[in-house]
């Protein structure tokens, strides 16, 4: 759990120097959060930081067609991520984090990483996911895994010496179940939360509030439950 009383050190701290008072913006609070974490102040700087991208499809982008691509993609970023290619590499070279990637659910055969690194999809838990607005993500078993296998690649990490754990995900529609997530657990209607993720049009975008808004109504009796709500809707595996 975060220190309280390292976090209002962190924030008194804050004020003791010089500079106006929230000049540094989003960098004063993730100093207070970095404090917490630690339980001490001033904290010790990061030495080695970890990205694990956990790729996945979502059955939905399928047969609602709510992206601008189609799933096929996700299997060729993976490759990406995988031979050093990617955005998220380079970004993780700048800051001499090491990258991870694991195959939970890509809706491909898994010998497309025969020839780059076959062990990337050596835990999938599933192919793809089910359509969200007509059926479960996953089985019950299928989402205690994917829970299980974040906490245990978390531990991996931190075992191999990560200081910092920087979780990511990767597929296509993954926008679709983030935006059911977000309405169900603020209260907030479909069409407000869906947004126009890989930059859709305005048909596309109604398919997807359409599907957000049939997601919603299957889970809304899951709001509660954090593994009823993974296994309804998906989400990305990441450690708690």
């Amino acid at each position: 759990m975060p220190d309280e009383d390292a976090a209002a050190a962190a924030a008194a701290r804050q004020l003791t120097l010089t500079k106006p008072a929230g000049a540094l913006g989003r960098l004063e609070d993730l100093s207070v959060w970095m404090c917490a974490v630690q339980g001490q102040c001033p904290p010790t700087p990061f030495r080695h930081p970890a990205l694990v991208i956990f790729a996945g499809d979502h059955g939905i982008a399928r047969t609602a067609s709510t992206s601008a691509y189609p799933p096929e993609v996700t299997a060729q970023m993976v490759a990406n991520f995988v031979t050093g290619g990617a955005a998220a590499n380079v970004l993780a070279r700048q800051m001499g984090a090491t990258v991870r990637v694991v195959d939970v659910s890509v809706d491909a055969d898994p010998a497309y990483l025969d020839a780059i690194d076959p062990t990337v999809a050596a835990r999938r838990i599933r192919r793809s996911c089910g359509s969200i607005d007509r059926e479960d993500a996953m089985t019950g078993d299928e989402a205690a895994a994917s829970i299980a296998l974040g906490r245990e690649l978390a531990q991996e990490e931190q075992a191999a010496g990560a200081d910092l754990l920087i979780a990511g995900d990767m597929g296509i529609g993954n926008t679709t179940p983030a935006a059911t997530l977000i309405g169900l657990l603020t209260g907030t209607d479909a069409a407000t939360v869906t947004g126009r993720g890989t930059g859709i049009d305005d048909a596309t975008l109604t398919r997807k509030s359409t599907a957000v808004a049939a997601a919603m109504s299957r889970g809304a009796d899951a709001t509660n439950d954090p593994a009823l709500l993974s296994r309804a809707s998906a989400v990305p595996t990441s450690p708690p």
